[in-house]
């Protein structure tokens, strides 16, 4: 599957410690799996930079001339590659919203708290699981709209502002 050892190693005892995760549910075991899928998705960034030889686009970026169709992908896969695959793959959204549209009735039928503690602590809550309902949908149209601005951006000619732009995001991606 994964012919990078160390990433196999990452990705192994991420696993063991999700399997983990599932037999004991305490917030230790799940905050140090959190920290292991942020090193993991650290040295995959670091694998795939060192993968893409960007420095001809850029080359090419900064004097201004065009890209070949093979480099404009690689472009693409550099600066939208991850949004790109959040799209594909990503299966929350449709949950997510259908989630939220639940909580926002359960507040729609709420009674007026007033004062009353219990109601405005259950207000509190579907506020707060309306809110973690919200990440996945405001993810996804991000990433979504980083897709179409790329897409519109280098749709035809690059103007020498567009092309100025890319070469800053492709230099910030390699550092």
């Amino acid at each position: 599957m994964v012919d990078n050892p160390e990433i196999a190693g990452r990705m192994s005892e991420a696993l063991s410690t999700a399997a983990q995760c599932s037999s004991t549910e305490t917030v230790e075991n799940y905050s140090h799996l959190a920290a292991q899928l942020q090193e993991l998705d650290a040295l995959a960034g670091r694998s795939l930079r060192s993968h893409v030889d960007g420095q001809p686009i850029l080359a090419k970026l900064q004097q201004g001339a065009s890209l070949t169709p093979d480099e404009l992908q690689t472009l693409r896969s550099l600066i939208v590659g991850d949004a790109d695959q959040y799209l594909k793959y990503d299966d929350d959204f449709e949950n997510a919203k259908t989630e939220l549209g639940k909580i926002l009735g359960e507040i729609r039928a709420l009674p007026s708290p007033d004062s009353n503690l219990d109601s405005l602590m259950h207000l509190r809550v579907l506020c707060r699981e309306a809110s973690s309902a919200l990440g996945p949908v405001l993810r996804y149209l991000e990433q979504k709209e980083r897709v179409s601005n790329f897409e519109e951006h280098t749709r035809g000619p690059l103007s020498s502002d567009a092309a100025r732009i890319l070469a800053s995001i492709v230099r910030s991606a390699a550092a």
